[in-house]
């Protein structure tokens, strides 16, 4: 736990420099769409990690069975997420293929959430992949 706190300490403060250092500090957006910084991807993910660990437990406590196939698909978009800010973090050269794989595994927890019984419930967590999916794209720099 407070491994996690650390981190999301450290991105947050990571966002705000970035936001201070202005477009010098981010990177361009492949799209021509403006700039996505590295610390606003780290803390999509972060925050999407979190959204996800926080839908497990909405989807176990929610009436009628839980949809096991859906739960692990949260379970690994919050890994894959955990890992990816883990890998920008630190300054890893392999950043942009788990930035890729990040993206390919939202989009994928994005649809399985909309599709979900519980899916009313979930809907912060569609956004939010879809949201960390584009981000992560733009990252990995392979913008579809």
């Amino acid at each position: 736990m407070t491994h996690r706190r650390e981190l999301l300490t450290a991105a947050f403060g990571l966002a705000a420099a970035a936001g201070a250092a202005g477009p010098a500090a981010a990177q361009a957006d492949p799209a021509g769409g403006g700039h996505m910084s590295l610390a606003e991807c780290i803390a999509l993910c972060l925050k999407c990690q979190a959204t996800c660990q926080d839908a497990v437990g909405k989807t176990l406590s929610g009436a009628g069975r839980a949809e096991p196939a859906l739960v692990m698909t949260l379970l690994d978009c919050a890994e894959i997420c955990q890992a990816t800010a883990n890998s920008m973090s630190r300054g890893s050269p392999v950043h942009t293929a788990f930035c890729a794989a990040c993206a390919q595994v939202c989009d994928a927890c994005a649809e399985a959430c909309g599709k979900a019984r519980a899916a009313t419930a979930l809907q912060t967590c569609v956004d939010l992949c879809r949201e960390c999916a584009m981000s992560c794209r733009h990252m990995a720099g392979s913008m579809h």
